[in-house]
């Protein structure tokens, strides 16, 4: 019976893992939206935080090395900072997508071992 716990125990773990991985990513997206809309020192203070989460998103699964991934990322996400416009949203809408497949690269392997 204790083992049978341990799984369970286990699984909720990774549960919840993946879903904060997933509202990490949702949040990530409407920061990514607004950053498209905004300039100067919010742009700047914003991107800043963006680029936080992202590498903290890819440091939680350490197994994994994503870090080209997270560079082009981070990168694109400081040229956001001076874009505007439809170059803007259209930057935006490139990097939500990445971030989507950094995320699915994560959790891939997290996959296979359930």
């Amino acid at each position: 019976m204790v083992t049978t716990n341990e799984s369970e125990t286990k699984e909720t773990e990774s549960g919840k893992k993946g879903f904060n991985i997933h509202e990490k990513v949702g949040k990530l997206g409407n920061d990514i939206d607004a950053l498209a809309k905004k300039t100067g020192d919010e742009a700047s203070k914003l991107a800043k935080n963006i680029n936080g989460e992202i590498k903290n998103l890819a440091e939680e699964i350490k197994s994994i090395d994503v870090k080209d991934e997270v560079k082009s990322i981070t990168g694109r996400v400081e040229k956001l900072v001076d874009a505007t416009g439809d170059g803007a949203k259209k930057l935006a809408s490139d990097i939500k997508t990445d971030v989507k497949k950094l995320v699915d690269k994560i959790e891939a392997p997290l996959l296979k071992k359930k």
